[in-house]
């Protein structure tokens, strides 16, 4: 059964992590593992992950009715701002304000599946690949755009602040390239599944096996 990791901790050479969100993420492909992560006795004004994301038009059931996969019109808006944010060092200036930081001394270093953004000496955030870095910053204010704000922080909060990483893995194009995207073996040895782009090659997202 697929279900959620601990989120890996982020370290490179002479960096500490920061305190944020920015973290890389190993999410479970099926959706009812996240409603476990809350309370059992769970009262019925806190609704489950899968029932919120449902009534507002995030997910809707695929063609045979046997999982859930993104809404058109959430996909399409969430392309639409990615597409925003390709062009140069667009979506680098959106992290920096949304984090009150200096965007001009952002630094990048992409190697062995990893994008990972500094500032001086600090881990600002890591992803998989530019792909997978675009997908997680733009995901977080499109949820807030379609997500009744009151509902969303009814949430537990592990499901909560993984929520954006689980909906990248149902991401069906590239964020850098619009070609279409695979679920593949991982790279790195481990169970799970890589969403790989059949374009640009960019690992987007993994999901771990337990």
């Amino acid at each position: 059964m697929v279900t959620p990791s601990t989120p890996e901790s982020v370290r490179t050479a002479g960096r500490r992590a920061r305190h944020c969100r920015h973290t890389i993420y190993c999410p479970s492909l099926r959706w009812e593992s996240i409603d476990r992560q809350g309370p059992r006795d769970r009262p019925d004004e806190i609704p489950t992950v899968e029932s919120l994301l449902r009534s507002a038009g995030v997910l809707e059931p695929t063609a045979d009715g046997t999982d859930l996969r993104l809404a058109e019109g959430f996909a399409e808006a969430w392309h639409e701002r990615m597409d925003q944010m390709r062009g140069g060092d667009r979506a680098l200036r959106w992290l920096a304000a949304s984090e009150g930081l200096d965007a001009d001394a952002l630094d990048v270093t992409e190697a062995d599946d990893r994008y990972v953004v500094a500032h001086g000496d600090e881990t600002v955030g890591a992803w998989h690949s530019r792909a997978g870095f675009l997908a997680a910053i733009v995901a977080e204010p499109t949820i807030r755009e379609w997500v009744d704000a009151a509902r969303l922080a009814r949430l537990p909060d592990a499901p909560r602040e993984e929520l954006a990483a689980r909906l990248v893995m149902c991401l069906e194009r590239c964020p850098t390239c619009d070609s279409a995207l695979a679920f593949e073996d991982r790279r790195d040895g481990e169970s799970g599944v890589a969403l790989r782009c059949r374009g640009c090659g960019a690992t987007v997202a993994v999901s771990s096996i337990a």
